[in-house]
């Protein structure tokens, strides 16, 4: 069962405005996100990964690993526009 999350990012050195909506689903430790990003000037990105947990504790930590990895995604949208 997929889990949605809502969120914001702001880059620091460019300073725009990221608006995302992530779901994430946690099965034997892995976590599958995919992320629709918006940027301030309505430029729409799509991102997907999966994150190796590890750990028992993946559903307890899966929504911060996922905010984590949309943020981490924003800022390599911003410092390397080419990915």
């Amino acid at each position: 069962m997929a889990t949605d999350i809502d969120g914001s990012h702001q880059h620091a050195k460019s300073g725009k405005l990221y608006t995302y909506n992530a779901s994430y689903d946690v099965s034997r430790g892995d976590i599958r996100w995919r992320a629709t990003m918006l940027r301030s000037d309505d430029v729409r990105f799509e991102r997907a990964g999966n994150i190796t947990a590890n750990t028992p504790a993946a559903e307890t930590i899966a929504e911060q690993a996922v905010r984590d990895a949309v943020v981490s995604a924003i800022d390599a949208l911003e410092d390397d526009p080419g990915l």
